[in-house]
């Protein structure tokens, strides 16, 4: 199982207006900041600001972007030439409780969005004593939005803690969501008569398919997908293979990613590479065990994960296949090259700047665009 190595040096050379600092290049030069990382050379734009959490973007025909505001609950289209925000009308009541991490999650638009305008918003609901989450289909027409069409509210609602999850994705016809385990609650991530700690599996109007795991097994939930989840920050489609790829937040240790098979169990709270906070043991303290799935790549100490994408664009060609993810924790833009299913290196860009990124989207430009918690959306643009 490969580990980081978090032996990094930094070696500061001062040199006119040119430093290197832990793997990184910035050149200030009379066109600009030029930041030259280990497989792309770049500037850094920013798009718009005045979010509070910038969530998720999501990316319409138009070349615009919606994107949603956890702590808000605003959708908002935005101009990623001009900056302009244009909030969208119509959103249905959102549980916005900051403290507990609730709010407005993901966005998605139908693959046929041009002809049928479908959007597809994942939500918090409920109270903060009892709460859950909501995927619901409405249709966007003059920035309004219309037709509200519920296809799936998890259960039951519990007293939770952050871990709500959130993360959605399309792929063929199919919608694969992410839950947490609402961090009161691990043991739910193994509870198939609960929908906590799991990937959902529904078809695109909300009916469950015939060929989910567990669909014919009486008493279980007939959308659970995979189980055993902790608190699932980051999914993603493969560009190549299609796989569904998801990231999550172990306790004190043990960030995961993990290709997200049909009936696989990933083992939380049984096996993790964490532990407690403060220290000792979860469970057995074991971090292997029989019929529980082994992590594809895991972090010690825990970087936060969040948002993700696989590099797929031309504009950085170094970066082709790459995995991206923001972190939370360690606030940080992290990439793990690959090489198929083998994770082949580790980069860490701009550390030391202080940014909690929460999302990273490809953009169709082929631009690599990010959100953070300090409420600016940026992306990165190949350098001449």
């Amino acid at each position: 199982m490969p580990k980081p190595n978090f032996s990094f040096s930094t070696v500061t050379i001062l040199f006119v207006l040119t430093f290197i600092q832990i793997g990184q290049q910035e050149v200030f030069a009379a066109s600009g900041k030029k930041i030259k990382s280990e497989a792309a050379v770049f500037h850094i734009e920013t798009v718009a600001k005045g979010f509070e959490v910038p969530w998720s973007m999501e990316f319409l025909p138009d070349g615009s972007a919606l994107v949603s505001d956890r702590k808000t609950g605003l959708l908002q289209r935005l101009n990623v030439d001009t900056g302009k925000l244009i909030k969208i009308s119509g959103l249905p009541q959102i549980l916005l409780k900051s403290k507990i991490g609730a709010g407005l999650f993901d966005v998605r638009i139908h693959p046929d969005f041009t002809d049928n305008g479908w959007v597809y918003i994942v939500y918090a609901t409920g109270t903060a004593e009892e709460s859950g989450l909501v995927v619901e289909r409405m249709t966007l027409k003059d920035n309004e939005l219309t037709q509200s069409l519920r296809l799936l509210e998890t259960k039951p609602r519990v007293k939770g803690k952050y871990h709500f999850g959130g993360r959605l994705v399309y792929s063929n016809g199919y919608l694969f969501l992410t839950t947490g385990d609402g961090y009161f609650h691990p043991h739910l991530a193994q509870d198939l008569t609960a929908h906590q700690g799991k990937v959902l599996r529904i078809h695109d109007n909300g009916d469950i398919p015939k060929d989910n795991p567990f669909v014919d097994v009486e008493g279980e939930l007939p959308e659970i997908w995979a189980y055993g989840i902790r608190s699932p920050q980051g999914l993603t489609v493969h560009p190549e293979t299609k796989q569904i790829w998801a990231n999550e937040h172990g306790p004190q240790g043990g960030d995961e990613v993990n290709i997200i098979g049909a009936g696989q169990n990933y083992g939380w709270p049984v096996i993790t590479y964490g532990e407690e906070y403060g220290g000792g043991a979860i469970g057995e303290g074991i971090t292997q065990k029989e019929g529980l799935e082994q992590p594809l790549y895991y972090w010690l100490p825990s970087i936060g994960p969040s948002g993700m994408e696989i590099y797929s664009g031309s504009a950085f060609p170094g970066w082709k296949n790459s995995m991206f993810t923001g972190s939370l924790a360690l606030k940080h833009l992290n990439r793990l090259a690959l090489d198929g299913e083998r994770v082949l290196h580790e980069e860490r860009l701009f550390e030391g700047k202080g940014w909690r990124f929460r999302f990273v989207k490809e953009g169709p430009d082929g631009f690599l665009y990010f959100g953070i918690d300090d409420g600016a959306i940026k992306r990165l643009v190949p350098a001449k």
